[in-house]
């Protein structure tokens, strides 16, 4: 039996103790603790004041998860996804994906991926543009990170 947080000190006590260990997006604060307040009410007003206080911010959050994906070798679709779950709305996600040049990191992953021995059978190449597809590039930024490449 998880122990049940009753007050706002405890619920705010909680909350810093998620986000001394990383950034948290409000919606995954109030996921995690949901299940364990007696006041949803009181969750919601602690979420609120930290946000207010600078200290729960889903703009830091955003920012640090896109960072970290993206340097995982992940594309804008997935990243975009995986933002839209914890809660983080398309106008904190355009602002960060517009400053990274897809196609390029796409080459990137995709020379990674080859260690520098580019398939010419198709149905490798169609493979490693399914892996790029799965991995959130668009088939935009696919086709041109294959033919820069090919250029290469």
């Amino acid at each position: 039996m998880m122990k049940s947080l009753e007050d706002s000190k405890a619920i705010r006590l909680k909350i810093m103790d998620f986000l001394s260990r990383r950034e948290h997006s409000s919606k995954e604060i109030f996921k995690k603790l949901l299940p364990r307040v007696e006041s949803q009410e009181l969750l919601e007003e602690e979420i609120e004041k930290l946000q207010i206080d600078g200290l729960l911010s889903d703009e830091r959050f955003a920012e640090s998860y896109f960072q970290s994906r993206k340097n995982r070798g992940y594309g804008p679709l997935r990243i975009r996804n995986e933002l839209k779950q914890r809660g983080i709305g398309d106008q904190i996600f355009y602002p960060l994906s517009n400053e990274v040049e897809w196609s390029e990191f796409a080459l990137e992953v995709l020379k990674k991926k080859v260690s520098g021995n580019l398939p010419t059978e198709t149905k490798d190449i169609l493979k490693l543009k399914r892996f790029l597809n799965y991995r959130g590039f668009d088939f935009q930024d696919i086709n041109r990170a294959f033919q820069i490449i090919k250029s290469e």
